[in-house]
């Protein structure tokens, strides 16, 4: 029998060792998903629907785990520091290029210790009140904040967090006083507020959604560039008069520095194609959201982008730890 040329033989071995090597794109352990913030909180219920429908995907256990604090800065430093084999990823929002401005040394370079991997959606955040606040309005809101000798109290999901960025920005540009009440997370926080115990907070939508409907807080104003199509009526804060208070918080996915591409370009894939499931489609539509992928490039582009951008702009607003 005449034996095959050695051409042939690694054509051959090619051909049959696709499939493997495709499978070895990723981890054969379950995925964890970290996110920066709290159960509960809006970033945290988008991030578990993401993650089913990737597993469903993939084949493979992808679990969402909550490491809180300091700004989203202890998942993200915990991200930065595990194993470059896409075993553990991060999923968090604009929080990723603001939090490391505002403490001093939060453990890691967000540009050089983590690779962008995929966008997911763009979404805004609501301005609510207790229904007891003197206030139906953003104008009144800041009547009220001028009237008073006492700052008005606003809740935050913790320092560093983007309703505690978006309220800085609302503050400055309506040039009033307001006391900062950080929390651990958007629950958290909207718990004193239905309690009166804070008279305003800026959420995101998933975690205020159904209160607002349910009557139990007022919704005042919507950070992002346009109205959610979820809280009908309700403006947007340049609407309001206040567009220095613009806000539309973007999220992502982030692996390790050092992840071979081959990894992240398989999930950067995967992410996406999870994205245009229906039933994804339909639950960030119901949630006021829109998704926004892209390559790994374009990601990593618009995050250099921004970490410039909210330097500036928490420098500008003499944000630090507290």
């Amino acid at each position: 029998m005449k034996l095959a040329s050695p051409v042939c033989l690694a054509g051959l071995l090619l051909l049959l060792g696709g499939p493997w090597c495709r499978a070895q794109d990723l981890p054969a352990q379950t995925i964890r998903v970290v996110v920066p913030l709290s159960a509960g909180s809006s970033l945290d219920a988008r991030a578990r629907v993401i993650a089913d429908a990737i597993g469903q995907r993939i084949k493979r256990r992808v679990i969402v785990e909550n490491r809180p604090g300091a700004g989203g800065t202890i998942g993200t430093q915990y991200v930065a520091r595990s194993k470059p084999d896409g075993a553990t990823l991060l999923f968090t929002n604009n929080s990723h290029v603001v939090g490391p401005h505002i403490y001093a040394d939060p453990g890691y370079d967000p540009i050089k210790d983590l690779a962008p991997v995929a966008r997911a959606y763009v979404s805004g955040m609501v301005l609510v009140a207790h229904p007891g606040l003197r206030a139906d309005s953003v104008e009144e809101v800041v009547a009220l904040a001028k009237s008073t000798a006492a700052p008005q109290s606003y809740a935050s999901s913790g320092t560093g967090g983007l309703p505690h960025l978006a309220m800085a920005m609302f503050a400055r540009s309506a040039n009033i006083e307001l006391l900062h009440v950080p929390y651990r997370g958007d629950a958290q926080g909207l718990t004193d507020v239905l309690a009166g115990r804070v008279s305003v907070m800026i959420s995101g939508y998933p975690a205020a959604l159904s209160h607002v409907r349910a009557g139990s807080l007022r919704a005042l104003a919507v950070t992002s560039s346009q109205r959610a199509h979820i809280f009908p009526g309700v403006r947007t804060m340049a609407e309001a008069g206040y567009p220095g208070a613009v806000l539309d918080a973007w999220t992502g996915f982030f692996a390790p520095a050092g992840t071979p591409r081959t990894v992240i370009d398989r999930l950067n894939r995967e992410i996406a194609a999870a994205l245009t499931l229906p039933k994804l489609q339909a639950h960030f539509a119901a949630t006021g959201a829109q998704v926004s992928v892209g390559s790994p490039e374009e990601f990593a582009a618009l995050v250099k982008e921004e970490w410039q951008r909210y330097g500036k702009l928490v420098r500008a607003l003499g944000l630090k730890a507290e």
